[in-house]
């Protein structure tokens, strides 16, 4: 640390980087037109056109490293994070891609760098990159995926790929089978985010998550009716999203789910002899429930009563 710094103060530019060896420009520094630079990266674009990436990539690390404020610097990072996707080594290009966001955000190739970032986490997210040195495809760890995708949205909150991020950290948490971080992440979304062509499919996930969990043995009634109430949101916020169709089965499935309870409720209150209480919860049935078995059942039994 204390090179580092007598290093700076004479003026020095060099590196204390841990990513590449290479220091970022100093603050207000303009950018230089370096004869080596030059070389450097012209070797480098030829060894590309070559086919010789592992060169080209040595010739821009090169320029990276001694020449950090040269005019090609930005071009050279963005040529290496582009190499390393090629080569297979997408989360070191995902790294390449945020230092060149980071640094070099008036440079003609940002939108590209923002863009290709994004496309290396969704597949990350997807599970398609490649992370062994035989290149085989393997998972990343939840939390390495989930940070990659908030530097994509926190790069550009405003654009439609932060959405998209946000979007697509809730199908990550979803699928690694961790719904209340699922749950969190698309409330993000809708609350951040509503007018996204996402927004509505996050707030239906919200509602199947709830619901898949009480299927899945957590009868909590609460989750229910919080699933009852996200489906309810998505029909008064998004009333013509291509989910409102099953957003209005599920709310029926879940009052039928209701109504089974207080027939339920009834059958216990009437074989305890308790038969005001059983009436009670008949007639809840026989009042909510459309013609059907349920509901026939639940009018005999409150005749049978009565009688």
């Amino acid at each position: 640390m204390k090179k580092c710094l007598m290093l700076l103060s004479l003026g020095v530019l060099t590196s204390c980087s841990s990513f590449k060896g290479d220091a970022p420009p100093l603050q207000g520094t303009v950018r230089g037109d370096n004869p080596q630079a030059a070389t450097l990266f012209d070797s480098g674009r030829g060894w590309e056109a070559a086919g010789e990436s592992k060169k080209a990539l040595k010739n821009y690390r090169a320029l990276l490293r001694d020449y950090p404020a040269d005019k090609r610097a930005a071009e050279s990072r963005f040529r290496e994070a582009a190499i390393l996707t090629a080569m297979g080594n997408e989360t070191d290009a995902f790294d390449s891609y945020q230092l060149f966001i980071e640094r070099h955000p008036g440079d003609p190739l940002y939108a590209q760098a923002v863009a290709q970032q994004e496309a290396v986490a969704h597949a990350a997210a997807k599970g398609d990159i490649r992370t062994s040195f035989l290149g085989l495809k393997s998972r990343l760890e939840r939390k390495t995926i989930v940070e990659m995708l908030e530097k994509v949205r926190d790069n550009a909150p405003r654009a439609n790929s932060a959405p998209r991020a946000q979007y697509m950290i809730g199908q990550v948490n979803e699928s690694r089978k961790n719904p209340v971080a699922a749950i969190a992440a698309y409330e993000k979304l809708v609350d951040d985010y509503p007018n996204s062509s996402v927004a509505p499919d996050a707030q239906f996930r919200i509602g199947e998550i709830l619901l898949k969990q009480a299927r899945e043995g957590n009868q909590d009634q609460a989750n229910l009716e919080r699933a009852k109430n996200a489906y309810r949101d998505l029909l008064l916020a998004y009333p013509n999203s291509p989910s409102t169709a099953q957003a209005k089965q599920r709310i029926a499935t879940i009052g039928s789910r209701d109504l089974q309870a207080s027939y339920n409720v009834a059958e216990f209150y009437r074989k305890k002899g308790e038969l005001d209480s059983a009436s009670y919860y008949y007639q809840e049935v026989v009042d909510g429930a459309a013609p059907s078995d349920l509901r026939n059942r639940a009018a005999a039994r409150l005749a049978e009563l009565k009688r």
